[in-house]
């Protein structure tokens, strides 16, 4: 049997993801199993006769964080505007390195830029998941069409990547 391919985008860059309820868990028993796009975000189901590969308990993220060193300015509750480092990023988050220290829960903007030849990706509503002594964790939740196109772009390219020279990233 293939490998599934998002129904949305027809990429095969999916990952099986966690059951949200009864209804996930009933259709699990009868080989029906949640994926989500690791690209376009959609989150569907596929019959499949054997079971996939779960991720790890301690990893239950919705989405492959990639590893990556892009400049970041965040903008905080409080306007101040602070230079950082992303050094991971998936559709619905990010690892930032900084100085700052923001507690769990607050609202943040960021400006992601990928390269110096590419148009900044503005993330206009996240929020801070984790916060260790010297970076965060932030969770994506709202940017406009456009730069989450972006987003998906620059995604694609760091998963055909990977998938080009598996042994660097794995």
């Amino acid at each position: 049997m293939r490998d599934p391919h998002c129904p949305s985008c027809g990429t095969p860059y999916v990952r099986v993801v966690y059951d949200e309820g009864t209804v996930e868990r009933i259709l699990n028993r009868f080989r029906m199993f949640s994926f989500r796009c690791q690209l376009c975000t959609a989150r569907f189901r596929v019959y499949r006769a054997q079971r996939p590969a779960q991720p790890s308990v301690s990893d239950r993220r919705q989405y492959k964080r990639l590893p990556v060193s892009f400049r970041a300015n965040l903008l905080a509750e409080n306007a101040r505007r602070m230079d950082n480092r992303v050094t991971d990023i998936s559709m619905g988050g990010c690892t930032l390195e900084t100085t700052a220290t923001l507690p769990q829960g607050s609202f943040i903007e960021l400006v992601i830029k990928p390269a110096s030849n590419e148009e900044p990706i503005k993330i206009g509503t996240a929020m801070v998941c984790s916060s260790r002594p010297e970076s965060m964790g932030i969770r994506f939740l709202e940017m406009v069409a456009d730069d989450k196109n972006r987003l998906s772009q620059v995604i694609l390219s760091l998963l055909v990547g990977q998938s080009l020279h598996p042994n660097l990233l794995a």
